[in-house]
């Protein structure tokens, strides 16, 4: 009796420690059953729901000088930037802010990234487009100016310049004067100056030839027709490893010319190497292309004159030789047009080659010193002088005693300037031409003269002639003033340099342009 009583009183206290930790909820029978109650346990639970605004995509990205930058996102706190590769692998991907130094990264090279910014509680933003860019060495530069134009590892000069310290520019005077540089980029401009740039018939003529190119006629050609411009020489090209050589076509009475900046998009890198064979041209106006586009009907201008196409630099071409050419139309060894036919011991080629230049006044250049021999030494000399100091003004008129005279003057200067010239460069053969313009009856005989005695005096056989193929010869018509025309030049620069290869064994490398 006492078991039942203790286990009622257990099941009482159970149903009621359990209604009061329960929600319950009562129904009631329809039906005459004595009421039911029935617990129902629930849970509510309640779900907030959030929607991430996404971030802008960044805008105005560049990469300069090795910098990266671009416009900051509002909210953004952080921005990811995907590099890849040249060939698109990626490379990495990282946090920066605006400003970063790429190179602190990545070596020196081409790549492309994409950006995105980022910041917790926001979706990230879209990336950008790939952007194209290069990291550079920071010690490399892309404006050479001022003393840069000095500087021999990015700029190698060609023929005689001159720099000048208070106008900042550097000089160049000859035919086929210039310089040449090489540079990573798509663009190289050039800043030039230039006096008689208003004179049509001076104004000075460039040739531009592109990553190693040679052949004149494959050039481009610009005129310098302001006193002080920037050129573009070339733009659009792909992006890499170029070079470019700018040379003088017309010649130094014309025009000076000067370069005072030279820029490009990328960044200049070592010039290229000098050739390994040289020749020093020394001559009048037949090496520099006097009027050879022209016809003997008309007078000569820089615009009918093209030194690229004349034997000195053809006869360098076909050697694959560097040209170094001093030479004034109208100039002797004694006297000359420029004198008016009076003998002149400054105004003649053999005292002006000591000298920097003759420049567009016409005169030997006299104000800035005496140039350096060691700057070109060649392996050749190729001199042809003679044809005004026999040709120019009051010749015809003078007496017999004074074309004596003037035989005698020729012969000993003459003789005395190859003489000096071999003592300049002692392992050089002198070639001594004669010839070109049909002057055979007044300049064989004492061109000849004079390299016998010129070898004697040296005491070996150093000096040698050479007689080139007339103007209007050979079916070739005459050029200005009865000059050569581009064919003849072709024909004297291809004899020319057989005669050289055969007294030095440099071989022929090259084929004769083509020039119609």
């Amino acid at each position: 009796m006492k078991k039942i009583i203790l286990l009622s009183f257990v099941a009482f206290f159970i149903a009621t420690f359990l209604s009061c930790g329960m929600t319950t909820t009562t129904t009631s029978n329809s039906t005459t059953n004595p009421t039911t109650v029935t617990t129902v346990t629930t849970v509510e639970t309640s779900a907030e729901s959030t929607t991430q605004i996404q971030l802008a995509t960044p805008t105005d990205l560049a990469v300069t000088e090795n910098l990266i930058s671009f416009a900051t996102v509002s909210d953004a706190t952080k921005y990811r930037v995907a590099i890849y590769d040249s060939t698109s692998v990626l490379v990495g991907e990282y946090n920066i802010t605006s400003g970063f130094n790429l190179a602190l990264l990545l070596a020196v090279g081409t790549y492309s990234l994409q950006l995105k910014a980022t910041a917790p509680g926001f979706m990230d933003s879209d990336y950008t487009d790939l952007l194209n860019f290069t990291i550079v060495d920071p010690n490399q530069t892309n404006l050479l100016a001022g003393d840069d134009m000095n500087d021999a590892t990015y700029i190698r000069w060609l023929g005689r310049t001159y720099y000048d310290e208070t106008e900042e520019v550097k000089y160049f005077y000859f035919t086929a004067s210039g310089f040449e540089c090489a540079f990573f980029g798509t663009e190289l401009k050039v800043t030039f100056q230039a006096s008689n740039y208003s004179n049509t018939s001076k104004q000075p003529y460039l040739v531009v030839l592109l990553d190693g190119e040679e052949d004149p006629t494959k050039g481009q050609t610009i005129v310098l027709n302001q006193e002080e411009a920037e050129y573009t020489l070339y733009s659009g090209l792909e992006y890499g490893y170029h070079t470019v050589k700018v040379l003088k076509r017309s010649e130094a009475i014309d025009s000076d010319s000067a370069v005072k900046e030279i820029k490009t998009d990328g960044y200049f890198t070592d010039a290229p190497e000098a050739k390994s064979f040289r020749i020093q041209y020394i001559a009048a106006s037949s090496s520099t292309g006097f009027g050879n586009l022209g016809s003997v009907s008309e007078s000569k201008t820089s615009a009918n004159s093209n030194g690229m196409l004349a034997y000195a630099y053809l006869s360098s071409y076909l050697l694959d030789a560097e040209p170094s050419i001093f030479a004034a139309s109208g100039w002797g060894v004694t006297r000359g047009w420029n004198t008016g036919g009076s003998s002149s011991s400054t105004q003649n080629i053999p005292y002006g080659f000591s000298k920097f230049a003759i420049d567009a006044t016409n005169t030997v250049l006299m104000d800035i010193g005496t140039w350096d021999f060691t700057n070109f030494v060649p392996d050749v000399i190729v001199v042809n002088l003679g044809t005004n100091d026999f040709n120019a003004s009051s010749y015809t008129s003078m007496t017999s005693e004074q074309k004596t005279a003037l035989e005698q003057e020729f012969v000993t200067n003459y003789t005395a300037f190859l003489v000096l010239l071999n003592n300049m460069y002692p392992n050089a053969k002198i070639v001594v031409a004669y010839g070109l313009m049909n002057e055979q009856n007044l300049l064989e005989g004492v061109t000849l003269q004079v390299v016998a005695n010129a070898n004697t005096q040296i005491g070996s056989t150093a000096v040698y002639a050479f007689e080139m193929e007339g103007a209007g010869t050979n079916g070739n018509p005459y050029g200005c003033s009865y000059h050569p025309n581009v064919q003849t030049s072709m024909n004297v620069a291809e004899a020319l340099a057989d005669f050289i290869s055969s007294l030095t064994g440099r071989q022929i490398v090259r084929d004769m342009i083509t020039y119609e």
